[in-house]
């Protein structure tokens, strides 16, 4: 079995995140990018999600930032729940316009996984939002129904398969030089 590289193939059809399923939804596809490390895709805001005219809802912004660092966690191996998450919005977020959304581990503890996150222009020239997040690790068993709606008898195995695959990814961020971890 090969590790998950889109969101949908570990969670269900109608999440709000990923869910392919859900007219509302963001339907964003969270790639993992196993040379970075990290979730990168590109994005582009629907008008319907307008906050202000032409420019993205800072509650939907976040949506994406939250749901770009859950998927990571999941990618990584891990079932976890938002613990916190703090955004700073630099520059208001055009809608219709693709932006290059990205998310990253920076530290893990026995039971949380720590994370960043960014939204910004594809040529990374402009930065949008910048963010952190501290996630709880669930135990498998608890949360795997919940997790894929049933859909997807695998996704205990692809969630070892992720884990195995990817630990030396907390390694290079222990071994890593701070000024680094943010390329």
């Amino acid at each position: 079995m090969k590790p998950s590289v889109y969101g949908y193939e570990i969670h269900h059809e109608t999440c709000f995140g990923c869910g392919k399923s859900n007219p509302i939804g963001l339907q964003a596809d969270f790639t993992f990018d196993d040379d970075k490390g990290e979730v990168r895709f590109h994005y582009n805001f629907q008008k319907n999600y307008n906050g202000a005219p032409g420019f993205g809802h800072g509650g939907v912004i976040s949506a994406l930032m939250d749901e770009s660092m859950g998927a990571l966690c999941f990618h990584l191996g891990y079932i976890v729940m938002t613990d916190t998450m703090s955004y700073k919005f630099l520059k208001a977020t055009p809608v219709e316009k693709d932006l290059l959304a990205r998310a990253w581990p920076v530290g893990k503890e026995k039971r949380k996984i720590h994370l960043e996150c960014s939204l910004t222009s594809l040529d990374g020239e402009i930065t949008y939002v910048k963010g952190e997040g501290s996630f709880h690790i669930l135990p498998p068993r608890f949360f795997l129904q919940k997790l894929d709606g049933g859909q997807h008898f695998n996704a205990y195995d692809l969630l070892e398969t992720n884990k195995l695959e990817r630990a030396h990814l907390f390694q290079k961020i222990v071994d890593a030089p701070q000024s680094s971890k943010e390329n």
